[in-house]
């Protein structure tokens, strides 16, 4: 089926997070906005917090130049939510909140995507999101990229991945694998190439920077960012447990393309993470080889920054 015959749904939510986004954050809306041209009407809800730059100012200027558009600044959460997940999570639960009170409202959205903010969605097209009405049995599709697929801490597949893969590499170091190995063997090896005309990807869990979620298939369910025992999770796994224990279904997209692991500054997760989680020259030269070495050297350090 051609994707310019698939008609996108009429009322669409975009719910989006921002934290120090000002450099880039009018670009990925309008990216977005593009994305949707075919939808009637597209409800905004950006929730903003901890950002020492100007994203707020973005924002109130977005307010003006975009057609439903609106933002929730929540302020500092770091001394009340100290674990990075934590915070994610609360945006996250805000923007659901929000989007179960317009639709108890009476309106008539009927799908919600999930989107970061950072650059990663700028790849999006028009073309490849309609291409998630190509068939009608998920519950939520979620991107691929272009280059190796990156966000394993979001993903849950059987054979693929299918538990916490730092948890895994934390567990090989402990007993006595060096940890560039340890990286290599749980993390890295698993970030395969899913060309875009794979055959759709069932999983339990993924994310990619993008989901298209029905928004019945949302409704009651919520983030989780730190683990029973207190440690890191990431948010879109308990998320995810939720719809699937209730019957949902999780797909990954191939032809759902945002952008391309292999993008460079795009997925540059910032000098303090460089400083702090250098990889060694062991692990580069690994990298480089199974990806090449510009690709390589982007998905360490984007992959080193998501924990």
């Amino acid at each position: 089926m051609s994707t310019a015959s698939v008609a996108l749904p009429t009322d669409v939510a975009i719910i989006g997070l921002a934290r120090n986004a000002a450099a880039g954050l009018a670009q990925s809306v309008a990216k977005l906005a593009a994305a949707l041209s075919g939808s009637a009407r597209v409800h905004w809800m950006v929730i903003e917090s901890d950002s020492s730059d100007h994203t707020v100012a973005v924002l109130k200027q977005l307010v003006e130049q975009q057609s439903n558009f609106a933002f929730q600044s929540l302020g500092r959460l770091d001394s009340s939510h100290p674990s990075r997940t934590q915070r994610i999570a609360h945006c996250r639960n805000v923007g659901l909140d929000w989007l179960e009170s317009i639709r108890d409202a009476g309106s008539p959205v009927t799908h919600a995507l999930m989107a970061d903010l950072d650059g990663v969605n700028d790849g999006l097209t028009r073309e490849a999101l309609a291409t998630c009405w190509s068939r009608g049995d998920w519950d939520a599709c979620t991107a691929n990229q272009a280059g190796s697929y990156y966000d394993l801490w979001a993903l849950r597949h059987p054979q693929w991945c299918p538990a916490d893969c730092w948890k895994e590499a934390d567990f090989l170091t402990e007993h006595g694998v060096p940890r560039d190995r340890a990286k290599m063997a749980a993390v890295y090896t698993r970030m395969i190439r899913i060309p875009p005309d794979s055959a759709w990807l069932e999983v339990d869990s993924a994310f990619g920077g993008l989901a298209v979620y029905r928004a019945e298939a949302l409704h009651g369910l919520r983030y989780t960012g730190l683990a029973a025992d207190g440690t890191d999770l990431c948010e879109h796994v308990p998320l995810h447990q939720g719809l699937r224990a209730r019957g949902g279904r999780i797909f990954i997209n191939p032809k759902l393309l945002n952008g391309s692991a292999g993008d460079g500054q795009q997925y540059w997760a910032g000098p303090d993470v460089a400083r702090t989680r250098r990889a060694s020259l062991r692990l580069r030269i690994a990298l480089w080889l199974a990806f090449g070495k510009r690709e390589g050297k982007a998905l360490r350090q984007y992959i080193e920054g998501l924990r």
